[in-house]
């Protein structure tokens, strides 16, 4: 609900893993879903430090990426999309760790393996599961995918 308007419906893994709009992605789970500004021609996507190629051609010239912390890994696959964080704090929670930190001027979080070494103002290339990108209309902020 927002602003006395109804947002979605839906059991909690469904709104979690397909929100319908910028407010739920960013409302449902924790951490919070990392957003990312950008212009997308054909199926590429391009923002603040960031260019990835989309396994989809989304039909939009601006959209804004959704990545949620567990959509992203330490080991990126050959041809798998990635990006660069630059690491502002860690945390850790027993086997696994938050890296927050900022792709270009978007704080990203990403939930990776704790035996990962990374300390702050470090540059950790993180790979990005495709299947688990977000796109979000930059104009009206519903879900494109």
């Amino acid at each position: 609900m927002k602003d006395g308007v109804l947002q979605q419906v839906g059991p909690p893994r469904h709104v979690y893993d397909h929100p319908a709009n910028l407010f739920v992605a960013g409302f449902i789970g924790t951490p919070a879903m990392s957003f990312i500004p950008v212009a997308v021609a054909g199926r590429i996507a391009t923002g603040s430090a960031l260019e990835i190629e989309l396994p989809w051609a989304p039909g939009v010239a601006e959209g804004v990426l959704g990545i949620r912390a567990e959509a992203l890994h330490e080991n990126a696959a050959p041809g798998e999309p990635t990006l660069e964080l630059e690491v502002d704090t860690v945390e850790i929670l027993g086997r696994d760790q938050f890296v927050v930190g900022a792709v270009g001027d978007n704080p990203v979080v990403a939930r990776i393996d704790s035996h990962v070494k990374v300390g702050r103002g470090e540059r950790l290339r993180l790979g990005l599961d495709p299947e688990r990108i977000h796109l979000f209309d930059g104009r009206s902020g519903q879900a494109v995918v």
